[in-house]
């Protein structure tokens, strides 16, 4: 799965739109959609999506009433369903400029 996210990079394919605009939801929120992640973790979870904010917004474009929905998200939804959150440093992430977290369960 690696490789696969590698050569969508290098092709460009992420360029000039937001993958995670465009996924289809699995589950909406009010402010927030659950969404499958095209290129799971598939080495250490049999299940990884993401939960992302509806509309296009960076860490620090998230409003404070999206922050609120997220931790009511956390704890009603995601907690009893989900073995690990994993939000990746600026570093590490694919696509900064839309916030997301990782919803994983583990092999």
């Amino acid at each position: 799965m690696h490789q696969k996210y590698q050569d969508l990079i290098a092709s460009g394919a992420l360029e000039g739109h937001c993958a995670l605009c465009d996924a289809k939801p699995l589950k909406t929120f009010t402010l927030w959609k659950l969404i499958d992640n095209d290129f799971p973790y598939d080495l250490v979870a049999t299940t990884h999506h993401m939960l992302v904010p509806l509309r296009h917004a960076s860490d620090s474009e998230v409003t404070k009433e999206e922050w609120i929905e997220y931790q009511q998200i956390k704890q009603s939804f995601v907690q009893p369903e989900y073995e690990y959150i994993l939000e990746a440093t600026n570093k590490r992430k694919s696509i900064p400029a839309h916030f997301h977290v990782h919803l994983l369960i583990t092999k």
